[in-house]
């Protein structure tokens, strides 16, 4: 043997001296991966050929020299293409389509956003609104950067964008440059976590395979089958994981926000309040006496009440609905329900406390529907009762309801914030909600999202030129009617027979969806009409072109490994840990190392399908797949961030002005890369705050 190692351990040399060799050389990834895979293939096929690449073999009590290519090169090759061949079609074509259908459209979702200069108009707000305290400007940046990764999903696009409008602002408000470049790059990532994401879409399409297969070999170890094992199939979607993600994500954001308000408390010169604009410029503050606090209280206080009591009443079995055995028992609140009160409860008694002064009658009228609406569902409608009786009994607080909120709107759009703040949260909370709250899966949500999107950038550009965006507007309307048509009637018109109250839900869904339909293609015309629409599609088309040739090469590579066995190899390896601990920490810090030198989608494409098989096989109870994948996540989030080879440090060196060092921006990334070290420690210790919404909000 060739320095004291096997002909397995050296063809998985040459494989990973290949693939760094092929990414440093500057060829495209996509391209780099596939040239790696042949060109490693051909070295190892040679040196098979001449005899220097086996594995000794004991047989009969004498050891014999295997070939690493037992049966030939010719053989392998044959091979390695065939599963290719068939694995790319499978991918194309077979069951993954569906979850990879999402990426596309999130990619279309995030870029159109981005080509509307919402993003400017977000940093602008919330510098004015949170600008006077102490680190404003960085937690207004950590904000936005929150609403950006909700909305678009696309690290490289944010970090850029919040780098060209935020970071020259901070600077010349006299805050730190390591603190502005430390918030600004940190920020940008959290579209890697918080979703709609493409990085959980893409470990949706891997994970949930590595999870199936885990479980089956665990299961056939142990001669039983997966239902008589873990009492339910092994099954890991990606909605699951969006709702895993939701929480960590936020609490992520929340340590940045901690951190720069600290910093300022103790650096006061390197992170000053700044005053922009008027602090109260419609006499708000003045009617709570200039108490911030009870301002704030009456802002958010109703809605936070709201939630925990949806929280509690879910935990106590209020809320819901179960099967048990193969009977589905409702409980006496619908998750739908809640869902509304609390939304429709959230604008009305904001639109009081920012408006005060204004007529109260249709405040009080709303807060009277909601409470008949929950009595309504408790007493009166039963979890499976038909859409026609659901309306029936909600049709007058529903109409209390939409009166209350048809008066708060305009209320709260006169506010500056809530104006510029509202579009991109009303497209986070139709196409989250509509995940979370179990109404669709994310592939039917990322159209909805790219839809909105396309629709928000047509109205923004209609608000520039000073027209009129009511097509746009009934359009909207128009969606959220189909979501819940969607959610209350069963609108299948193959059905032999269709009940009367479904008849009238499928016709009102017919005129929604035919006007939602028309307003779109009217918002595709203004965008081509002005000559946006081209640029969004052609970088739509190059992220999603990058994302499935990468795809395609690593799924090349991956049977490279298999062919002479380094694949299973690695398995054994990781096997060779009892404890599934050490092993996830053992898979973590190479997952974390190679985040400096490979994209995210390699890692998911080309490292996953090797590792996921052992660390998936792990019982459930014992640590949840949903838990893994989101610490997988925001490990590749901090290598990300992580200098020297950090890719968001590369992003905003590209933008940074030219007094930012790349010093300035390595020391700035370290207190995040501690913080991002304590929120893996914190998920490590509590998963629940993984596994919370996804066992509380229905399967998708």
């Amino acid at each position: 043997m060739l320095f004291g190692l096997s002909g397995v351990e050296i063809s998985l040399i040459i494989v990973a001296v290949s693939l760094f060799a092929g990414i440093l050389s500057g060829f495209p990834v996509a391209f780099a991966l596939s040239g790696s895979a042949f060109v490693s293939f051909v070295i190892i096929a040679t040196l098979n050929e001449a005899g220097l690449l086996y594995e000794l073999h004991n047989v009969n009590g004498v050891m014999e020299k295997v070939p690493v290519f037992e049966q030939g090169w010719q053989k392998a090759l044959l091979s390695t293409v065939s599963t290719w061949s068939q694995g790319v079609f499978s991918r194309a074509f077979g069951g993954n389509v569906e979850t990879l259908l999402a990426v596309p459209l999130f990619v279309l979702m995030g870029i159109a956003l981005e080509r509307s200069n919402i993003a400017e108009d977000l940093l602008t707000t919330m510098a004015k609104l949170f600008g006077s305290l102490p680190g404003g400007l960085a937690i207004s940046v950590v904000l936005v950067g929150a609403l950006l990764a909700a909305s678009t999903g696309i690290v490289g696009a944010t970090v850029v964008t919040m780098g060209l409008i935020a970071l020259p602002t901070m600077l010349k408000h006299g805050y730190s440059p390591k603190l502005s470049t430390g918030v600004i790059a940190t920020s940008g990532t959290l579209g890697q976590i918080i979703p709609p994401s493409i990085v959980i879409v893409l470990l949706g399409s891997i994970v949930g395979d590595m999870y199936a297969i885990g479980q089956e070999k665990r299961a056939a170890d142990l001669g039983i089958t997966v239902l008589e094992m873990l009492g339910e199939p092994a099954v890991l979607s990606t909605g699951t994981l969006f709702k895993a993600a939701f929480l960590p994500g936020l609490f992520l954001a929340f340590l940045y926000a901690i951190y720069a308000f600290g910093f300022a408390l103790l650096n006061p010169k390197k992170a000053p309040p700044v005053q922009l604009g008027d602090p109260d410029p419609y006499g708000t503050l003045s009617y709570y006496k200039n108490n911030a606090y009870l301002m704030v209280g009456a802002m958010l206080g109703p809605v936070l009440a709201l939630i925990m009591i949806w929280i509690a009443l879910t935990a106590l079995g209020f809320v819901g609905s179960k099967v048990v055995d193969d009977t589905t028992i409702y409980a006496p609140l619908s998750h739908g329900m809640m869902a509304i009160a609390t939304l429709s409860g959230f604008i009305i008694t904001l639109a009081y406390a920012l408006r005060p002064s204004y007529n109260r009658v249709p405040i009080i009228l709303g807060l009277i529907g909601i409470a008949i609406l929950f009595i309504m569902d408790w007493f009166f409608v039963a979890g499976d009762a038909s859409g026609g009786v659901k309306t029936i009994y909600y049709i007058v607080p529903a109409i209390m309801i939409s009166y209350s909120i048809k008066h708060a709107v305009p209320r709260l759009l006169e506010v500056e914030t809530i104006r510029v703040v509202s579009p991109p949260v009303i497209l986070i909370v139709a196409v989250l909600g509509s995940i979370l709250g179990g109404v669709t899966n994310p592939t039917a949500a990322a159209s909805l999202g790219a839809a909105g999107a396309v629709m928000l950038a047509a109205s923004r550009r209609l608000k520039d030129a000073g027209k009129t965006n009511k097509i746009i507007m009934a359009a909207g309307v128009s969606v959220i009617i189909l979501l819940l048509m969607r959610a209350n009637f069963d609108l299948r018109m193959s059905l032999d027979t269709i009940d009367f109250d479904n008849g009238i839900g499928i016709l009102v869904s017919i005129i929604a969806m035919h006007v939602a339909i028309f307003g779109l293609l009217y918002s595709c015309w203004i965008l081509v009409k002005y000559k946006i629409m081209n640029p969004i599609l052609n970088e739509t088309t190059k992220v999603t072109s990058m994302v499935f040739v990468i795809l395609i090469g690593s799924l090349f590579l991956s049977l490279v490994l298999r062919s002479f066995g380094g694949e299973e190899y690695i398995q054994e390896f990781l096997h060779s840990f009892e404890d599934p601990y050490t092993l996830l920490i053992v898979v973590m810090v190479v997952l974390f190392l190679l985040g400096f030198v490979l994209d995210f989608i390699e890692i998911i494409f080309i490292v996953i399908p090797i590792v996921g098989p052992v660390i998936y096989s792990v019982d459930p109870a014992l640590m949840h797949p949903a838990w893994i994948t989101i610490l997988i996540a925001i490990n590749l989030q901090t290598s990300f961030i992580t200098p020297p080879f950090g890719f968001a440090l590369f992003y905003l060196r590209g933008v940074a002005p030219k007094g930012i060092t790349t010093r300035d921006i390595y020391l700035g990334i370290l207190p995040f890369v501690l913080i991002q070290v304590i929120g893996l420690i914190i998920l490590w210790n509590f998963p629940i705050i993984v596994t919370l919404l996804p066992d509380l909000l229905p399967a998708t």
